[in-house]
């Protein structure tokens, strides 16, 4: 069977699908620009792990990133992902609560 490569709307949900991920945005959605030292730090994860999530969620578009002397600070891509992450929430609290497979 030949290879079908991903989707872009499948490459989309995957990168969110990961809890370390997706704990990067919720923490980036509450801070403004943090480097990538204190994101490993306030996640509790390896300094190389959390660089290379945060490397996917800038290919990605979900953060974006500046350098500031030797340090890289990343931020929420407010324009899309921020309302994204109250449409979500949106939904969660209208339909989830009913369905006890989303808690």
């Amino acid at each position: 069977m030949a290879h079908i490569p991903h989707a872009p709307h499948q490459i989309f949900f995957e990168t969110l699908g990961n809890q370390a991920r997706w704990d990067i945005v919720h923490l980036l959605n509450r801070e403004k620009a943090i480097s990538a030292t204190r994101i490993a730090k306030k996640l509790k994860l390896e300094q190389s792990l959390a660089s290379h999530h945060l490397r996917r969620l800038e290919l990605c578009g979900f953060v974006r990133v500046v350098q500031r002397g030797r340090e890289r600070h990343y931020f929420l891509n407010r324009e899309t992902v921020g309302p994204l992450l109250k449409l979500m929430d949106r939904h969660i609290s209208k339909f989830c609560k009913r369905c006890k497979a989303c808690v």
